[in-house]
């Protein structure tokens, strides 16, 4: 009676991390199947980050093969739950990266992320098979001889790729197995019927369900000799005039044809190889053991007599649909999450241990409430330069200072998440540098989300910037007057007589987030507003450099002296990167 085996075969997670032998087999000890693979690097441009609403946004380096010049792509990931994503951090020179959306630390590999916000674009996704081979669970080849063996293989790619590539080593498991008494040829060869062999699990373990070690041989052996490797020396070829032991399994049970489905709905990775050159997620493979007369083949059909209809119901005259399925596949988030494998992370990648949320932030916030800051007005003391601005978590006043003891203007950062009151605390701070008599007040919106409350002091300022237009026009103004105060040299010290002036600029993140100019212009006034006469209050999230358009020097420049947290009782976590 002649029949066809049919396994699926999915992607569980792929890895771009390198592995020493024990981790290998960690990695893959719940699988059947893994790939080594290879594609040129993909770095994430770590300044290149922005935080927008529901959004963010980062660019990335790569080359479409070894020899082509590097291209740079940007790219971003869409979500309402990215409403609450801060603190994006990269690692080993961008190959890694960490954000936080909530409570929950999300971390991974650059390669994943660049993929999953292209929706896996070939030039993105594609990766080249190196090596298929067996994987090291129970299921798998698990002696200690062959975890060093294939190690070894592992190692020496590792070691005939170290510039330029991405070695990435994937996890597969075989999740079902099917068997149907019609195949692809319209007569019948001899052969016990399917339920004999059934009766001994020769092709799937149905007590434990999971695939029996023939069934793991035979996929194996399918999907090498389809992608033929590189670096695989054996099974090379699927030949049925040298059958492997399980091939001679499969002719006792009466089945000649193998059909095994790589499915790649909700996977990132598109395979390929020099044999199978359709960078798909999906590959639809066929081996067979057909009676003579027969074509010589060294893998995949061999028959010469086929019936078209039991070829088009096994989809093996046209497999396009079933690989087609993978491709308009919603790609899901297994990778980056809490559900991903915990060995996904390189052990040289040191991540946050913390990071306060928003959620943390606000909670943080109501514990401040029972010590309230009754503001009394603006407290500016001209022997010191400070004033009050709000209370600490042990009940005493917290001070800014809006000149040093030598008169210069100081720069100033306000975090907090939404709801923490950072506007209001923008407006105590505001009238503390006003009421020094030192300074003459601009005011601009980075979001356009605060028009009433800009209204309320058109009488007090001298310049209000209600959108990131005038804010552009307001900044490069303002740099004008710096470049041309520094020279003059006398504005290092303001006095009433030569005034300072004071930007304020509340939302500042989303300004920076959309605008390189206005970034390089609050970078610049950052540096010359010392000895300018020029002081810069800004309004973010939080401490991330991303919130601070990528600038490292604008972050440090601005937050030197007045840091101003709100809405968590610890706030030292959120100033370590601005020291």
């Amino acid at each position: 009676m002649a029949g066809t085996l049919m396994y699926e075969v999915r992607l569980v997670h792929t890895f771009q991390r390198r592995f020493d032998s024990d981790e290998l087999a960690r990695a893959l000890s719940d699988c059947h199947i893994y790939f080594i693979s290879r594609r040129p690097s993909i770095r994430i441009e770590t300044d290149s980050v922005r935080f927008h609403p529901r959004q963010i946004q980062f660019a990335v380096t790569t080359k479409k093969n070894s020899r082509a010049d590097a291209e740079r792509h940007v790219l971003d990931l869409r979500g309402a739950i990215l409403e609450h994503a801060c603190d994006f951090r990269t690692y080993q020179r961008g190959s890694y990266f960490s954000f936080r959306i909530g409570d929950t630390l999300m971390h991974g590999d650059s390669w994943a992320l660049s993929a999953l916000c292209s929706r896996a674009r070939e030039d993105m996704s594609s990766q080249e098979v190196l090596y298929v081979g067996q994987a090291f669970g129970e299921n798998g080849s698990s002696n200690a001889w062959e975890r060093t063996r294939r190690h070894e293989t592992l190692q020496r790619v590792y070691e005939e790729h170290f510039e330029g590539w991405d070695i990435f080593v994937s996890a597969f498991e075989i999740v079902s197995c099917e068997r149907t008494n019609i195949d692809h040829i319209e007569d019948s060869e001899e052969g016990s019927p399917i339920g004999v062999l059934d009766e001994g699990e020769a092709f799937w373990d149905r007590s434990k369900r999971r695939p029996s070690r023939a069934a793991v041989s035979l996929v194996e052996h399918a999907l090498i000799a389809y992608f033929n490797p590189p670096y695989n020396k054996y099974l090379t070829r699927w030949q049925p005039s040298e059958p492997t032991g399980d091939m001679r399994l499969m002719q006792r049970a009466g089945l000649r044809l193998l059909r095994v489905h790589l499915n790649g709905h909700g996977t990132l990775a598109r395979f390929y190889s020099k044999e199978a050159r359709s960078a798909t997620r999906s590959h639809l493979v066929f081996h067979d053991i057909p009676p003579h007369p027969r074509r010589p083949a060294l893998r995949g059909i061999g028959a010469e007599r086929i019936s078209d209809w039991q070829a088009k119901i096994l989809q093996l005259a046209d497999p396009a649909r079933v690989i087609e399925e993978g491709e308009v596949s919603d790609i899901v988030l297994q990778s980056f999450g809490e559900k991903a494998p915990a060995v996904r992370k390189p052990p040289e990648v040191d991540l946050p241990e913390h990071a306060y949320t928003d959620e943390e932030r606000i909670k943080g916030f109501e514990l401040l409430r029972d010590k309230v800051f009754e503001y009394e007005g603006p407290d500016f003391s001209p022997a010191t330069g400070e004033f009050s601005v709000g209370v600490g978590a042990d009940g005493g006043r917290v001070r800014s200072q809006a000149i040093s003891e030598q008169g210069a203007p100081r720069h100033g950062v306000i975090m907090g998440p939404p709801g923490s009151g950072r506007t209001n605390a923008l407006t105590v701070a505001m009238l503390g540098y006003i009421s020094s008599g030192l300074f003459v007040p601009w005011l601009a919106d980075g979001g356009g989300r605060h028009l009433e409350q800009l209204r309320a002091w058109h009488r007090n300022l001298d310049w209000i910037a209600p959108n990131q237009e005038e804010m552009l026009a307001m900044l490069t103004a303002a740099l004008n007057i710096a470049e041309f105060r520094a020279k003059d040299g006398s504005y290092a010290a303001i006095t009433r007589g030569k005034p300072g002036i004071l930007i304020a600029i509340d939302d500042a993140h989303l300004a920076f987030s959309t605008s390189k100019r206005i970034t390089y212009l609050c970078e610049r006034l950052s540096e010359l507003g010392p000895t300018a006469g020029i002081a810069i209050i800004v309004v973010v999230p939080d401490g991330n450099v991303a919130r601070f358009g990528g600038s490292h020097k604008m972050r440090s420049n601005l937050g030197k002296k007045n840091l101003q947290v709100l809405g968590i009782v610890d706030g030292d976590v959120l100033f370590e990167e601005f020291r």
